[in-house]
């Protein structure tokens, strides 16, 4: 809803916030919190180009513009962001559905992170949804540590934080929701992570098995693709983490008493249910031990994504096209780049910490 009567520069500043309105419904803190840093750093750059070419009364609003970025990234270096902060910039988008053709690994990720969103939007995300996707995250974190060994490199984080899904997908099964699961869902959640599975399954097992080229790709390439897969985990995480905790204020899940955790002050008809062993509806508390699981698999894969991303950052990049912009006059100490790196370093110490501090839970294996 911008003027019409703009110019180019107009028309892109008035696009990137229509872009992001869009997606405020499904953005979390340190998701705003990334874009809030990257639109600042843009109005900053094009408010010192505007003050050279206008005299400084004509445009008194580029001074406004250059204060408030100042104040945007004084105020992020106080609160950064967490890890997920800077991978939803590089989210996957779903290519228009295709009537024939095989579906690649990268597409398929999108298309499962565009179901997810519109069952959260929805409003309909079942547990059977739940249990896919949590499925495709676990089976994604081990075809991701099968091409690190690949290419030689440690794949032992990737197969923990496989464990983790794999602990998140058994917590679950405490819970049933009293829908009974469709045959097909056509687009959906379930079919999605059905699809995922079966594209890597096609790229990294085949070259695997071979050991050599698979098709024009080698063992680097599958590895790399799997790698931006692997970053997209703190994103389905993120939803995952939203349907639990919609479920505990919902109440729409359903478990028998026996198996939730204990009360404090446990009211008398849940005694009973526990005595009787019947089934009855869990909310607030009763959730507990589900989204301490899927918190920890998503603190893994996040963790994971992080070192994924600051390692590709020593490398040339193919994907990600930005243009060089001139070295920013110096408001205050640090660029949003060292901002960023500085909070990512921070947050990865954090969640070590957390992790050598917590008891280990390790599933049976199978």
């Amino acid at each position: 809803m911008w003027p019409p009567n703009g110019g180019p520069l107009t028309d892109l500043a008035g696009a990137a916030a229509d872009l992001i309105g869009r997606d405020r419904s499904v953005m979390g803190r340190s998701h705003r919190w990334a874009v809030t840093v990257e639109v600042a750093e843009v109005a900053d750059h094009c408010a010192r180009l505007g003050r050279r070419l206008l005299p400084e009364a004509a445009a008194p609003e580029l001074d406004v513009v250059r204060q408030l970025a100042a104040t945007i990234e004084r105020d992020a270096q106080v609160d950064p962001p967490t890890a997920a902060g800077s991978v939803v910039l590089d989210r996957l988008v779903p290519v228009p559905d295709r009537s024939s053709g095989e579906v690649t690994v990268l597409e398929a990720a999108a298309g499962l992170l565009a179901a997810l969103d519109r069952a959260q939007q929805a409003g309909d995300l079942t547990l059977r949804d739940f249990r896919a996707a949590v499925a495709a995250a676990e089976l994604t974190s081990r075809y991701a540590a099968v091409a690190a060994g690949m290419t030689g490199r440690d794949a032992g984080p990737l197969l923990v934080a496989g464990l983790a899904w794999q602990l998140a997908g058994r917590a679950s099964m405490v819970f049933h929701d009293g829908r009974p699961g469709a045959p097909g869902d056509g687009g959906g959640v379930v079919a999605s992570s059905q699809a995922l599975v079966g594209a890597l399954r096609n790229e990294v097992g085949a070259s695997a098995d071979i050991g050599e080229q698979h098709g024009q790709k080698t063992p680097a390439d599958v590895a790399a693709t799997v790698q931006q897969i692997a970053s997209c985990l703190p994103v389905l995480a993120d939803r995952l983490t939203m349907a639990v905790e919609r479920w505990s204020r919902t109440g729409q899940l359903f478990a028998n008493a026996r198996d939730l955790p204990p009360m404090e002050a446990m009211p008398e008809d849940r005694i009973q249910a526990v005595i009787a062993g019947r089934h009855v509806r869990a909310s607030g508390d009763d959730l507990d031990r589900l989204r301490q699981v899927v918190g920890r698999a998503a603190d893994l894969s996040t963790g994971r994504a992080d070192s994924l991303h600051r390692a590709v950052a020593t490398q040339p990049v193919a994907q990600r096209h930005r243009t060089d912009r001139p070295d920013r006059e110096a408001k205050m100490p640090g660029d949003s780049a060292r901002l960023l790196s500085r909070a990512h370093v921070a947050d990865r110490d954090s969640v070590r910490a957390q992790l050598l501090h917590a008891p280990r839970e390790l599933p049976p294996s199978r």
